[in-house]
């Protein structure tokens, strides 16, 4: 019998783990639930990182709009709109993965694959914030601005390209 101590460490969730594991197919699908569910925080958090972005073009477009300085504002609002448009295709990108009982399983190694897409796509959000950072101060000025609105165009059609490639492996799985 198991003395409080264990009870209260987790002792009997880890020990039920352990039995599970001895079922014949449980532990692996414990190992690709594990790495489902990390493949998934890892674009959550990819989301709520393009999300923050988008809304540090909204202090600019204020800006702008109260100096009534209204030319550059459909660029800023597109721009945005293109962030909040890959925010959500991350959020909700596939998880590349089947249930238990499904047909098509996909294995540790794919699962892995997407995961670490997903990691260089998080990779590519320091050069997203800098030309986001260099468009919203290039608003501000009287030269520069298309070169920037132009530059941040670039870096989230590459981030688009990523996404589309990785939807391509997860769909091929």
């Amino acid at each position: 019998m198991a003395n409080a101590k264990e009870t209260e460490t987790g002792g009997w969730a880890e020990r039920l783990e352990r039995l599970a594991r001895l079922v014949p197919g449980v532990g692996t699908y414990q190992d690709r639930e594990g790495l489902r569910e990390a493949d998934k925080r890892v674009r959550t958090y990819l989301a709520e990182l393009l999300v923050n972005l988008g809304r540090g073009l909204e202090p600019t477009q204020q800006r702008l709009t109260e100096a009534r300085q209204l030319d550059r504002l459909p660029a800023l609002d597109r721009i945005g709109r293109q962030v909040s448009t890959l925010a959500d295709r991350a959020r909700l990108a596939s998880y590349g993965f089947a249930g238990v009982f499904a047909l098509h399983k996909v294995r540790e190694r794919e699962i892995t694959l997407l995961h670490e897409f997903d990691v260089r796509l998080l990779e590519e959000i320091p050069r997203l914030e800098s030309s986001i950072r260099a468009l919203a101060e290039a608003a501000g000025q009287e030269d520069g601005f298309s070169e920037a609105a132009q530059a941040a165009d670039d870096v989230l059609w590459r981030f688009k390209q990523g996404l589309d490639e990785r939807d391509k492996l997860a769909r091929g799985l």
